[in-house]
């Protein structure tokens, strides 16, 4: 995965924890077969933060699903390529052998709190149901007790800084604010001490001051307990905040692989520069923001190729007839584009009348 024509990105020492190698996807419908995922690379280090970032259809989400093996098989099926966790194959592995990986060595945190906790039962009855499962995986003279179980999941609920944690194990999930339940689910996803967490939009669905909170509360146990991550977001603020390197995605396809600060600066690919010029500016010129034509194609009949080519102000016939290269054009900053390698170019959208 190492060699030239791949996204990976800085790693940690040693082998990458993750690694998604050409993965194709594909989901049968009624109306034919989605092509969701088209050879999507990258790898992710131990104790690294990665964002991958897009348009809401981009695949980001099903990427992630992809690596817990989450969506229905039927009607998904992998097509090609391989998910690496720890050098294991995920794509291969049987489902029981998943069941011990989810949770304990991959933890997810969901995006919509309300709709992962049961209404009608406790704070502490669901946090201490999940640390006994967690707890299946020790010897039997390992495994805590009905009160050693509480006393864990009272400490889960300290280390995300939940305030009185005894207390709120008593509590409804009604009874809590979106935040404190958001709180509760990275509490959930900490109770099998993994090396991964996979943070599908996590903060989708709390308002900017909580946002802030929950994304502080991420980087410190990523610093504190040396976990990977995996950080799904439309949101480019929000994945700046907290991930080291960026991936790009747009209809399937990974367009660009970057440090963050470099991304941020000097996007290469015509999709990164569209969405950043997209983005509000406190200061300069305060008219209409620039804005990518057209909308996600339809992935029953994906364009020929580059699949952002409808929408970009930079295609060439070469673009219709040739799925582009993935090329190194700067030190650690990867981009698929037929324009590199070569002196960077910037893509020209239109404003909104």
């Amino acid at each position: 995965m190492s060699g030239p024509g791949t996204m990976n990105g800085p790693r940690a020492t040693g082998a990458p924890l993750v690694e998604f190698d050409d993965l194709k996807l594909e989901i049968e419908t009624f109306d034919g077969t989605l092509r969701v995922l088209d050879g999507v690379t990258f790898s992710l280090g131990a104790r690294e933060t990665l964002g991958i970032v897009g348009e809401t259809g981009c695949g980001k989400s099903v990427t992630a699903r992809s690596l817990l093996r989450l969506l229905p098989m039927p009607p998904a099926r992998f097509a090609g390529g391989a998910i690496r966790f720890e050098g294991e194959d995920l794509t291969k592995v049987r489902e029981r052998r998943l069941r011990r990986i989810r949770g304990q060595r991959i933890a997810l945190i969901p995006q919509d709190p309300m709709t992962y906790l049961n209404p009608v039962l406790s704070v502490g009855r669901q946090l201490t149901d999940v640390v006994a499962a967690r707890q299946k995986a020790r010897p039997p003279g390992q495994r805590l007790g009905r009160a050693g179980r509480r006393r864990r999941a009272a400490e889960l609920l300290a280390q995300v800084q939940l305030p009185h944690p005894e207390r709120q194990l008593e509590a409804y999930p009604h009874e809590l604010s979106g935040g404190m339940r958001q709180r509760v689910l990275i509490a959930m996803a900490l109770a099998g001490e993994p090396a991964l967490l996979v943070a599908d939009e996590p903060t989708t669905a709390l308002d900017v001051t909580i946002q802030g909170q929950v994304l502080r509360l991420i980087h410190e146990l990523v610093e504190r307990l040396g976990l990977a991550v995996l950080l799904i977001s439309h949101d480019l603020g929000v994945v700046a905040k907290v991930c080291r390197r960026i991936v790009v995605m747009y209809a399937g396809t990974i367009v660009e692989d970057a440090p963050t600060a470099a991304l941020l600066a000097r996007p290469l690919h015509p999709y990164t520069q569209g969405l950043l010029k997209a983005i509000p500016k406190l200061h300069g010129d305060s008219g209409r923001l620039p804005g990518i034509p057209g909308a996600i194609p339809n992935l029953l009949d994906p364009p020929s190729g580059c699949r952002f080519r409808p929408r970009c102000p930079l295609a060439t016939e070469i673009c219709a007839r040739e799925k582009p290269p993935v090329v190194e054009a700067e030190p650690g900053h990867r981009v698929a584009c037929h324009r590199y390698p070569g002196p960077p170019v910037e893509a020209d959208f239109e404003v909104p009348r």
